[in-house]
């Protein structure tokens, strides 16, 4: 896999966790999401905005700025949710387009040639319990919803629940062979 790009990690877990509250959760934790930033720009120039999505997702995440804001340091042990292999060129127009359409701007920058980078959002997931449980995903940068990330969040953790279960199977039933040699 790709070496990812760390972006950094702006809204801390009080204002997370007040940020959830008021969205209806009652329980929340820090995550990261690996996704693929295309730059978006002038013809022949530099980026001005990054557009951050993954191949399975309808609707990308929009940041603006000629750089993203990335840290230094790695990630601590905190969940790590991967999302899979980049999107198309064609993906990514379609996603910019469907962007374009969704602001009342006038946009003449475009998706520039360059092969996305592999990033780690930083995120917050908050967690509501009800007749059902609920899954909220805010941004680490913003504090926004991030709806269309949800999916991917899902399949992330249903993956390392799996994951685990299957650890804990292995390593049990390595122990009850030892018992029984014993």
């Amino acid at each position: 896999m790709a070496e990812h790009l760390i972006l950094s990690r702006q809204i801390d877990e009080e204002a997370a966790k007040k940020r959830l509250q008021r969205l209806g959760a009652t329980a929340c934790e820090p995550a990261w999401v690996s996704l693929w930033a295309a730059a978006l720009g002038l013809p022949n120039g530099t980026p001005g905005a990054w557009l951050l999505s993954a191949q399975k997702m309808r609707r990308a995440l929009l940041i603006v700025g000629a750089e993203l804001p990335a840290q230094t340091t790695a990630i601590d042990t905190e969940l790590r949710i991967e999302s899979g292999l980049p999107p198309t060129p064609e993906a990514l127009n379609r996603l910019w387009l469907w962007e374009r359409m969704a602001t009342p701007r006038h946009w003449r920058i475009q998706v520039l040639d360059s092969a996305p980078t592999s990033i780690w959002l930083p995120c917050w997931l908050g967690y509501a319990r009800g007749r059902q449980h609920r899954l909220l995903v805010i941004s680490g940068l913003s504090g926004e919803p991030l709806p269309m990330l949800k999916p991917i969040v899902l399949k992330g953790l249903e993956q390392a629940y799996r994951n685990g279960s299957e650890s804990e199977t292995k390593s049990s039933g390595v122990n009850k062979r030892r018992e029984k040699a014993v």
